[in-house]
């Protein structure tokens, strides 16, 4: 049988995703730094991510249980009824501040990993497949300095490569290329994008950083 291999994607790229400007009035900063300490917290975290208890979540009866049975459960989402329009009571993914996995394992989630309220179960349960399959070595382009000289250069490379890549795991997936017959076409086409020049100014901007 084949080798099996998984990637690791870092769950967020490089950016802010909270900033303070200098036109903030000292007490408009305290006030944002106190927000965002709240985020950090399991119950500022519920509140941003999921919304109001009662409303879009609440505490879990006692016959629920988490999605780890050897974590106790913290709470329970309230699906949107049909028809029923979002409440728009929360910031959904975009206010994940605070997401160990202690925490994500205490969410309440039915058996039946099918329905609406046992996807988080599902989701879980699919990620659990990919461990050992990871790589040893992972690059941390997430924490890499780009010299602003070839930071155009990067760029336009990066989005290139990616794109290709996306394309052709689609079709290698689907079926509509084969990894026998197709493969060394494929990796001649990223050799046409110039990826050894990629490589290199990433292994410069990598051996500046570390």
């Amino acid at each position: 049988p084949k080798a099996s291999f998984a990637t690791y994607n870092y769950p967020s790229d490089p950016g802010a995703t909270f900033v303070l400007t200098n036109k903030a009035s000292e007490e408009a900063q305290i006030a944002a730094i106190k927000l965002v300490d709240y985020m950090m917290t399991p119950e500022g975290n519920l509140r941003a991510n999921f919304g109001e208890e009662g409303v879009d979540w609440r505490k879990p009866a006692e016959s629920e249980k988490a999605i780890n049975d050897a974590v106790a459960p913290y709470f329970t989402t309230i699906p949107l009824k049909k028809d029923e329009k979002p409440h728009n009571t929360n910031w959904g993914a975009m206010a994940q501040y605070y997401n160990p996995k202690e925490y994500r394992d205490s969410w309440v989630a039915a058996d039946d990993i099918y329905s609406s309220e046992g996807y988080e179960r599902r989701l879980q349960q699919a990620t659990e497949l990919y461990d050992g399959k990871q790589p040893e070595n992972l690059f941390p382009h997430w924490a890499i300095w780009i010299d602003p000289a070839t930071a155009d250069e990067v760029a336009m490379m990066k989005t290139n490569i990616k794109d290709y890549i996306d394309q052709n795991a689609l079709q290698f997936v689907t079926g509509a290329k084969d990894l026998d017959k197709d493969w060394d076409a494929y990796v001649k086409g990223l050799d046409n994008l110039n990826l050894k020049r990629y490589l290199e100014l990433m292994q410069t901007a990598y051996e500046g950083t570390k």
